[in-house]
This record gives structure tokens, C-alpha cells and sequence, in this order.
């Protein structure tokens, strides 16, 4: 349900967030933290995103599987290297300590 979730989320940024890296990790970021990112923050999480998007153009097929996780369908309309890589920098950030409700 999580990578379901944060594919979902993934699916959000890439047609809500922008039109680039920058401006879509900081549309996630304040959707998910209600704070703008940063520079240090956005640093890291566009380097994530980069070594990620890497990861899938050398392998596609990983990032297809990683989009098929849960109940619902990923928008066919979206490049599966793409939303692979969003879908775990969308992981990363629902689970920044300041996301996640603790007791």
C-alpha cells in the first residue's frame, strides 16, 4: 500500500508539480511537509531523483514493476522511467520524520 501510495503521490507531481525537477521536489515538498524546502534539502532530493532516473534508464523493466504495485493502475500516459523514479523520491518524502504522525 505504501509504493502504491507514494506512486500515486508520484503521479500528482509529475502533472500538478511543474515542469522540472526543482519545481516539482518543491510542489511535493509543501504538499507533504506544508514548508518550502531548504536548499540544502532540495539538493538532496534532487540528487536522489537524478541517481534514481539513472538507475531506470539502464534498467526499465525494474521500473515497470515498480509501478504495478497495488490495486490501482499507473497512468499509461506517464513514462515509467519517470514514474518510477518520482514514485521513490514520493517514497522518500512520506517518510521524512516530520511526515509521518507520531504518538
Amino acid at each position: 500500500q505504501h509504493v502504491e501510495a507514494a506512486r500515486n503521490l508520484a503521479q500528482r507531481i509529475l502533472k500538478e508539480g511543474g515542469v522540472d525537477a526543482n519545481t516539482r521536489v518543491r510542489w511535493a515538498w509543501r504538499v507533504v511537509t506544508a514548508r518550502q524546502p531548504e536548499a540544502g534539502e532540495l539538493k538532496i532530493i534532487t540528487d536522489v531523483l537524478a541517481g534514481h532516473r539513472a538507475r531506470f534508464a539502464k534498467d526499465a523493466d525494474a521500473a515497470k514493476k515498480l509501478i504495478t504495485f497495488g490495486e490501482s493502475k499507473a497512468d499509461p500516459k506517464l513514462a515509467p522511467v519517470d514514474l518510477g523514479a518520482w514514485t521513490l523520491v514520493a517514497n522518500l518524502l512520506l517518510n521524512l520524520d516530520e511526515v509521518v504522525n507520531k504518538n
